[in-house]
């Protein structure tokens, strides 16, 4: 880890544990924690203080666009190129429905996977430093970036406490160290 990040890394075999430790360290002020599941769990997600995803946001802006654009798209072409048709009036709602639906559900769709990318921090070519392979199959991890001083021991205390099967202290320079 030649190039990795300064902190505490720790793995849990429970869920249950996993969540007690990202509450208290989000209680002592930590918030700029990793967390990793093999599986998802939103409750770790509720620990971490995240209750709303911003991608919603995009989503419903897309639908708007995608909507305003099929209106906007149709009523243009009709009013550049119009086309009488038994008197009926030249823009007309319920013959536009369709298109204003297949760009709404297309630009919803384009806008919610944009959203994902930029929130997500995506794309990210290499896995984290932080990452090991076991987070993927039946372990949880908690990685916090914390320099050297009390504040990475109350980190290692918290985590202890909160349950955890091995605790790793990551130096940007150096390999990783078993605490504990």
């Amino acid at each position: 880890m030649s190039d990795g990040a300064d902190g505490v890394l720790a793995r849990f075999a429970e869920l249950g544990k996993t969540e007690d430790a990202v509450e208290r360290l989000r209680e002592a002020g930590h918030h700029q924690m990793k967390v990793f599941s093999p599986f998802p769990a939103p409750s770790l997600e509720k620990a971490k203080g995240v209750d709303f995803s911003p991608v919603k946001r995009w989503a419903l802006i897309g639908g708007i666009t995608g909507c305003l654009t099929g209106w906007l798209l149709t009523s243009g072409t009709q009013i550049a190129y119009p086309l009488v048709t038994q008197g009926k009036p030249i823009v007309s709602v319920p013959a536009f429905i369709i298109v204003m639906f297949e760009l709404t559900i297309l630009l919803t769709g384009i806008f919610a996977f944009i959203g994902m990318l930029v929130h997500g921090r995506r794309p990210q070519v290499g896995m984290s430093d932080e990452y090991r392979p076991e987070f993927s199959v039946d372990r949880f991890g908690v990685f916090v970036p914390v320099g050297a001083g009390p504040g990475r021991r109350d980190v290692i205390d918290v985590m202890e406490e909160a349950g955890a099967v091995e605790i790793e202290e990551t130096d940007g320079e150096r390999e990783p160290e078993v605490a504990g």
